[in-house]
């Protein structure tokens, strides 16, 4: 596996973790557009590409942890960043699927800006335009970056030669806006 890999496939995971963050429950108060309807919009506009199925977690809707007994974190800073984890992904929305089904759907990167295209048709405005970044002599990301009613959703490409990988994320601007920079600090940090 290229040196690579293991950066890329680090920062995608990063970038599902950093950027789900929508508030599940403010839809119900009053907002528009929340989360049910950004996951919608996620996963009809892959289908309408053609890709497979989303390899995502579903989202747990608690804000607290549902490990089982024998997984459950030992110290309060575990705790707490399981809360935080938690209170992310029950405020996101995303899609996400890996190497084998992507190739055998056909075309990863086609059908990658395919369902840029039919988000864009949903009322998904791009804001960041397509953008590749070489990551070695044989592989490249692909990212945009798409806003809806108070949503920001980023899409992402990854071909590294020997895997390929498609995210699209989606979270609500003003739950980002709730997380505290020491909030952020203990989600990304591996320890």
């Amino acid at each position: 596996m290229p040196a690579a890999v293991p950066a890329a496939l680090a920062a995608l995971a990063a970038a599902v973790l950093v950027t789900g963050c929508d508030s599940a429950g403010r839809a119900g108060a009053g907002t528009p557009f929340g989360r049910t309807a950004a996951q919608t919009d996620i996963d009809e506009a892959t289908a309408a590409a053609g890709l497979p199925a989303s390899g995502r977690p579903e989202a747990v809707a608690s804000t607290t942890p549902t490990a089982r007994p024998s997984a459950t974190p030992s110290t309060e800073k575990e705790r707490e960043k399981e809360r935080l984890k938690a209170r992310a992904t029950a405020c996101s929305a995303h899609w996400m699927s890996g190497d084998s089904e992507l190739r055998g759907s056909g075309d990863p990167r086609g059908k990658f800006d395919a369902t840029t295209a039919e988000l864009v048709k949903r009322g998904w405005r791009v804001t960041t335009d397509r953008r590749e970044d070489k990551v070695d002599a044989k592989g490249s990301t692909v990212s945009v970056t798409l806003k809806k009613s108070g949503w920001t959703l980023m899409g992402r490409h990854h071909d590294l030669g020997s895997v390929d990988m498609v995210s699209f994320q989606a979270s609500e601007d003003a739950c980002m806006n709730e997380f505290s920079e020491k909030d952020w600090e203990l989600l990304v940090n591996q320890a």
